[in-house]
């Protein structure tokens, strides 16, 4: 019988937060010393005229509104823990598979019930498969009450016998102690177990043991190679955490076109930081050409998501006009945004100071729309709609040109 797959949906993968992007230089840049000097001789009323007659500055180039976000690698102590495993998606066509087991079938269906019936004679006659099914049934309450013990026990019955979806799962609740008393020692034995049969969640979760310094280091276990083994098989917390590691400026190994690519198909797979820093390498070219236009698009994805660094950089790119047309409504709109969520930005704030009282109000209310506090505005009304439709020209009683 197939066993269901679990991949690990991780609350946070290296990063606790990612890190903000520079902020611009001042609008202003600091006089030569020269002409430093020369003020000093003049006259004060000179030295007033001089600047008023000073040149603007030149636009914000992109090099500086945009600088790469890479994440640290984690320290020993303040990576957060590790979450427990949720259900994955069917495989598409699989209910419906005459050949597909009944008891999976089941599962894939939603039928909860019927295959934890299905599942506790199978189970209890020796079938590996079935009790595994009912350790997920039971740790999640999906067709029984939620009975961490008991899905424990399942889970183990299946991991002795070399279950390597069991062995995932029962490790992730000795990490948290559900069902189980903590124990990473066991948790540890459990994980190389699942990972010695290519386990992607157990891959996962031992690299970031090792990576957080929970683990010493060991042959084969080396965190980038367990990762690419979790992300070829399209885990996408594996496929974030290695991009995150070869993109970061402290690895010896860092390779940014391989951290771009396994960045690109997280974001691809819908992993939310991973679009707002795919975008963010399009936007400074780092292991990739360069393209602001594309870049709009995956920070425009994520702030639609509800990311807030996507909005807030969105709201950058609206404010200087890069892959669009300025538009300073529509820069306060989503800087507001994020802002709520808190995402201050000061440079965001001094650019669009002139912004006027109506146009600010304007974007507040479309932010309000976004974040579910006002209704949407109607739609316009035409002013041609209840107007007389013009005449037939098959009309005979029509007027002739």
């Amino acid at each position: 019988m197939p066993r269901p797959t679990r991949p690990l949906a991780l609350a946070a993968v290296l990063c606790a937060g990612s890190a903000l992007i520079a902020l611009p230089a001042p609008l202003h840049a600091a006089p030569e010393k020269a002409t430093a000097a020369a003020s000093k001789k003049a006259p004060a009323k000179e030295a007033a005229k001089e600047t008023l007659q000073r040149p603007p500055s030149p636009p914000v180039p992109p090099s500086i509104l945009f600088a790469p976000l890479l994440t640290d690698l984690p320290k020993p102590g303040t990576a957060p823990s590790l979450v427990g495993p949720t259900l994955a998606g069917a495989p598409a066509g699989a209910a419906d598979d005459p050949t597909t087991d009944p008891v999976y079938a089941a599962f894939q269906r939603g039928l909860w019930l019927e295959a934890f019936a299905l599942a506790i004679p199978r189970a209890e006659a020796g079938d590996i498969a079935a009790m595994t099914m009912l350790g997920t049934l039971l740790e999640t309450g999906l067709g029984a009450k939620i009975d961490q013990g008991k899905a424990a026990e399942w889970y183990r019955l299946a991991a002795d016998r070399g279950d390597r979806e069991a062995a995932a799962a029962l490790a992730q609740m000795y990490v948290e102690g559900r069902g189980v008393a903590r124990d990473l020692g066991r948790a540890t034995e459990l994980m190389r177990a699942a990972a010695a049969k290519d386990q992607p969640v157990a891959l996962t979760n031992l690299a970031l043991m090792h990576l957080r310094g929970d683990l010493p280091a060991r042959d084969g276990e080396a965190p980038a190679a367990l990762l690419a083994r979790a992300a070829t098989q399209g885990n996408v917390e594996a496929q974030y955490t290695l991009a995150s590691l070869l993109a970061d400026d402290k690895n010896p190994a860092r390779d940014p076109a391989a951290a771009a690519r396994w960045m690109r198909e997280a974001a691809m797979a819908g992993f939310e930081a991973a679009e707002v820093e795919f975008g963010l390498m399009l936007a400074n070219g780092k292991g990739v050409t360069k393209n602001i236009d594309d870049a709009f698009i995956w920070l425009r994805r994520s702030a639609l998501r509800g990311n807030p660094i996507g909005r807030n950089r969105l709201a950058r790119m609206y404010a200087v006009g890069l892959g669009v047309d300025p538009d300073p409504v529509e820069a306060w709109k989503w800087h507001s945004l994020a802002k709520r969520q808190g995402l201050p930005d000061l440079w965001l704030e001094t650019r669009l100071s002139g912004l006027s009282d109506a146009d600010r109000k304007r974007a507040e209310e479309m932010a309000d729309v976004i974040a579910g506090m006002a209704p949407p505005p109607p739609p316009p009304s035409d002013a041609n709609a209840d107007a007389a439709p013009p005449p037939s020209t098959d009309d005979p009683s029509a007027p002739r040109p």
